[in-house]
């Protein structure tokens, strides 16, 4: 059955092989294609983005360039009515009908000047001509007052200079031209000095007619600048447009800027992308489809070599499974005589150190009862009853801690083994522990117990013997380990959750390295070297602590003493149910 079941796994397997590789082949060709395709589209992004930010540029330097010629054609196109014999002469003799036809009209129809402004040698204005038509009597916009009588002001400064410094640029040349806002509209305003062209007239400084002229970028300067451009929808605006790469700031005489020329952007790489994208696709789905035909081809020729192989691969299959499972009841097999080993082990060496311990432990006493027993039975004369009196009490201590000894090895056992049930009743558990403390007072006259014990409640339902082990072990460890510190302290604290009974002493105290082994069988501290003991008590105090649904701390100082604190739950000892151990 087993041979059975493994031949047809491996036809079920070789059947979901074919398909996996034909998907797999399949999916591998179309995956190169996708991935050839989405290269070769990311390269033609990136072309068409350097291209189309390269048109931007392009075209953003057109507008400047454009906007930049503006600038500089006004003045030149100024001269040629500020620098004539004829508009000096009749300038000076305030002929309003000349003006009009010369300066006024000539430049705005032949220019596209908006607007001419002739300021007299006293600064006063004596002709305007704004929006094609003439303004009588002459005077300056509500809008444009005080950017052109500033730039007047600022032109007949610039006349007075060059009387004081030699060497100065020649009147003729002179011009002041700013950018700025009339109004909510750029303008482009141009200020130059009317001189006569001959050397016939001669002007002193100071007495020149100043001729201004306006021409405002929004308009028909925005059309010649698109023009220039080859850009449609070219306009002025206040702010930033959204695409920041086309637009130009205008920027005004003090370094500010007062708008933006924008525009709709061209973006040529882009567009070719559009018209090309159809073809692509239709390339990049035909593409695909050939290699998926491509795909399967070579699927049906690698099933030749599949089907080929199949009985091979059965008997290697069945062979592998039989070694498998050969090789994996061996491997259970060692690991279960490993552990039955290590077990046996275990106990041999428990079994050796007990022995070693209770040969020892119980020698000492058996030689002190000994001893004793000796002296009185030598002592039959003049034997008074104090002497009769201290033999005993050394006799009964050393009953005492054989029958300790004999108690916590029962009770390790016990509990190795689950046979100790708790019979919990309600007790005083504070007199049993002063009951505890005046044993060990008596075994022990050289101590000092030290007990503060009112906070633990008067009724409570303990294991009376269980916990009475507990602190004879606690207690009798407490005088054992500080043979020079004879203050012994007995505390306790209760809240609403936990009664907490704390037993120190100033001892010769452990290493940090031994407390968490300290409560193991039959462990004992470093310190605890050639002081009698057995391991055994901690391991017992530990258990019953637990069993009583509390816990077991210990805090030691290595030459500083030692503390034991036991964490008993209010609720468990409030509790009459028994607990199993």
């Amino acid at each position: 059955m087993r041979v059975n079941f493994s031949a047809a796994g491996a036809i079920k397997g070789l059947q979901v092989l074919k398909v996996g590789l034909t998907s797999h082949i399949t999916f591998v060709l179309v995956t190169l294609t996708c991935a050839a395709a989405a290269l070769l589209c990311g390269f033609a992004w990136l072309a068409a983005v350097k291209v189309d930010d390269l048109s931007l540029r392009r075209q953003a330097d057109f507008v400047r360039q454009g906007l930049e010629e503006q600038i500089v054609a006004l003045p030149r196109e100024q001269e040629s009515v500020t620098k004539w014999d004829d508009a000096f002469l009749y300038a000076k003799q305030r002929n309003h009908e000349w003006l009009l036809d010369n300066v006024g009209q000539w430049t705005s129809r032949y220019f596209g000047h908006d607007r001419t402004y002739i300021f007299d040698d006293t600064n006063r204005l004596m002709f305007a001509f704004r929006d094609g038509a003439d303004a009588m009597p002459p005077r300056l916009g509500d809008d444009d007052g005080r950017e052109v009588t500033a730039l007047a002001g600022e032109m007949r400064a610039v006349l007075v200079e060059p009387a004081a410094k030699p060497g100065a640029e020649a009147l003729g040349q002179l011009a002041a031209v700013r950018t700025i806002m009339i109004g909510n509209r750029p303008a482009i305003a141009s200020a130059r000095p009317i001189l006569p062209s001959s050397a016939r007239m001669q002007i002193e400084a100071g007495q020149e007619f100043i001729a201004i002229s306006v021409k405002f970028i929004d308009g028909k300067a925005a059309e010649s600048i698109a023009h220039h451009a080859l850009l449609e929808g070219l306009h002025f605006a206040p702010s930033k447009g959204e695409d920041e790469r086309a637009q130009v700031p205008v920027s005004s005489h003090d370094g500010g800027t007062i708008g933006y020329f924008v525009w709709p952007p061209i973006l040529p790489g882009f567009m070719l992308l559009r018209q090309i994208a159809p073809a692509g696709l239709g390339c990049l789905a035909l593409l695909i489809a050939v290699v998926s035909w491509l795909g399967r081809g070579l699927h049906r020729t690698s099933l030749t070599l599949l089907d080929s192989q199949a009985q091979l691969t059965h008997h290697r299959n069945h062979l592998e499974e039989m070694v498998a499972d050969r090789t994996a009841e061996i491997e259970r097999q060692r690991e279960e005589l490993d552990r039955l080993l290590v077990h046996e082990r275990q106990v041999n060496a428990l079994q050796r150190q007990f022995v070693a311990m209770a040969s020892h432990e119980f020698r000492t006493p058996l030689a002190i009862i000994d001893a004793a027993a000796q002296r009185l039975c030598r002592s039959t004369t003049n034997v008074s009853g104090d002497y009769v009196h201290e033999k005993a009490g050394v006799i009964r201590s050393a009953v005492v801690r054989m029958v300790d000894l004999m108690e916590s090895i029962l009770a390790s056992g016990r509990l190795e083994t689950g046979q100790i049930t708790l019979k919990r009743s309600q007790g005083d558990l504070k007199a049993l522990l002063v009951t505890c403390c005046d044993r060990q007072r008596h075994l022990s006259r050289t101590h000092v117990f030290h007990l503060d014990l009112e906070p633990i409640p008067d009724v409570l339902t303990f294991d009376r013997s269980a916990m009475e082990q507990v602190f004879t072990n606690l207690i009798s460890n407490a005088v054992k380990y500080s043979p020079n510190a004879p203050d012994i302290h007995v505390r306790a604290r209760a809240d609403e959750k936990t009664v907490e009974i704390a037993i120190s002493d100033s001892g010769i105290g452990m290493d940090a390295e031994d407390l968490p082994k300290l409560f193991q069988p039959y462990y004992r501290a470093r310190s605890a070297t050639g002081i009698a003991g057995t391991g055994i008590g901690l391991n017992v105090v530990k258990q019953v602590v637990e069993l009583h649904g509390g816990t077991v701390e210990v805090t030691s100082e290595l030459g500083k003493g030692t503390t034991f604190t036991l964490l008993l739950p209010i609720e468990f000892l409030l509790s009459d149910q028994h607990v199993a151990a």
